[in-house]
């Protein structure tokens, strides 16, 4: 684990902006980690190659991460944490098929969703579990589904549907394909939507289409949406209205991936005609953004994710001339 204590320019232009910390957390053994989700004690989950080189989930806390394992097969990523430590993501099995997985108390369990490779994912809060799989290759064949304790629910609003998070209360959002074409697929019409005790409802795009990253015990959601001139922007939407997030003249695309409960938002853009991108804090979903410190080996990063103390976790790229490639990585 190394420690990189840098200011940035936004950062230190605001009054009430203290030094950001960028903490290494490690690898399991391999050369690369990605940190995807953090809760409120601070515990970091993501993934990275063991030294054999296959890529495993892993849990961070109290400087060290553990190696969480598979369900047979060779690979596993974690996506998310809630504050009682359990532990979602997926994994590969024996068949090869893939599966989401639940770990907690040291035990990895099979959340019996198995689909084919690269359509799968899941997301925790207060033992909500939401998931997304495909029995059978193809985004038309992508199923949403809810787990509160021994309860089941099917989210079945439209072929196609995914969902990306889930709060407290059991609210869920995702992006579902809004229409699909004569031979079945996908038109590129993904629109968000909240979906809570059977009902959805659609948030709408900022012209084009729209997927939402994040939702808070406060229903405030988090995402990003393509413009009608072709660009991509984060939103915030709460209540009745989709807003675009604010950028500085300069820049043409932007996502947003998580917001905390104290409406500090996470994510990251980039300049026009500047292909790396950079890790981003919106400190209100009405006020510019400040970029996080990087070290200057550094060729892009990326937040995925914010506490409600406002500790960010995500990734810094680094030039390949240093060896270190993707690390990830928490700002406190």
């Amino acid at each position: 684990m190394s420690l990189v204590t840098l200011t940035s320019p936004q950062a230190a232009s605001a009054s009430t902006a203290a030094p950001l910390r960028a903490v290494h957390l490690g690898t399991l053994g391999g050369t690369w980690s990605i940190a995807r989700a953090i809760n409120n004690r601070g515990h970091v989950v993501g993934d990275s190659p063991v030294e054999a080189g296959e890529s495993h989930a892993f849990l961070w806390k109290n400087g060290k991460m553990t190696d969480l394992g598979t369900l047979g097969g060779m690979t596993s990523f974690a996506s998310g944490i809630d504050d009682d430590g359990r532990v979602v993501g997926c994994s590969e099995l024996p068949s090869g098929e893939w599966s989401p997985f639940l770990w907690q108390n040291g035990t990895m369990t099979d959340l019996n969703a198995h689909g084919a490779p690269g359509y799968c994912d899941a997301a925790v809060a207060r033992g909500h579990i939401t998931i997304s799989f495909a029995p059978t290759p193809g985004f038309t064949e992508l199923r949403a589904v809810l787990l509160s304790g021994d309860v089941k629910t099917v989210i079945d609003l439209r072929p196609g549907l995914v969902s990306n998070a889930v709060n407290d209360h059991g609210q869920v959002v995702g992006a579902d394909n809004y229409t699909v074409n004569e031979d079945g697929y996908p038109q590129s019409t993904y629109r968000a939507y909240l979906w809570h005790n059977g009902t959805g409802r659609a948030l709408g795009t900022l012209g084009e289409m729209s997927t939402p990253s994040a939702i808070n015990n406060l229903g405030q959601v988090v995402g990003n949406s393509d413009t009608a001139d072709g660009d991509r922007r984060g939103f915030f939407w709460h209540g009745s209205s989709m807003t675009a997030l604010p950028l500085p003249a300069d820049v043409s695309n932007a996502g947003a991936d998580a917001i905390n409960e104290h409406g500090q938002i996470v994510g990251s853009f980039s300049k026009r005609g500047e292909f790396y991108g950079f890790a981003a804090l919106w400190p209100t979903p009405t006020s510019q953004p400040r970029t996080l410190p990087v070290p200057a080996q550094v060729n892009s990063s990326q937040a995925h994710d914010i506490n409600d103390q406002g500790w960010i976790v995500g990734t810094l790229d680094y030039h390949w001339t240093t060896g270190l490639r993707t690390q990830a990585v928490i700002w406190r």
